[in-house]
């Protein structure tokens, strides 16, 4: 069995297609397996997208952009700030409760 990308603009004349064709159809005339129009179909029909979207890697973080910046400021005001008291800071005025750990693999 051999692999080959099909480009989204193909993937999206292949639904087009559909309209008009069976699925043995298209997959004569685009010279495309019938198992992967059919794929591609019902990729189609469930979420309305020809390329599936890419599954979220790893964990979520825990620190999102306003709580870093947040931190950065701090750290620009006090340069000399120890991880305990960033800690201590953050969790007064943005409610977060992080480790100094997290704080530092996240600076």
């Amino acid at each position: 069995m051999s692999r080959r990308h099909i480009p989204p603009e193909m993937k999206q004349q292949i639904v087009t297609m559909s309209a008009y064709m069976t699925s043995g159809e298209i997959s004569r005339v685009t010279d495309v397996s019938d198992r992967t129009v059919r794929r591609i179909l019902g990729l189609w029909r469930e979420q309305g997208v020809v390329v599936r979207r890419p599954a979220q890697a790893g964990r979520p973080r825990i620190l999102n952009g306003l709580d870093l910046a947040y931190l950065e400021g701090c750290i620009e005001r006090t340069p000399d700030i120890y991880l305990a008291e960033l800690q201590e800071e953050l969790e007064e005025a943005r409610g977060i409760e992080v480790s100094c750990e997290t704080i530092s693999s996240a600076l």
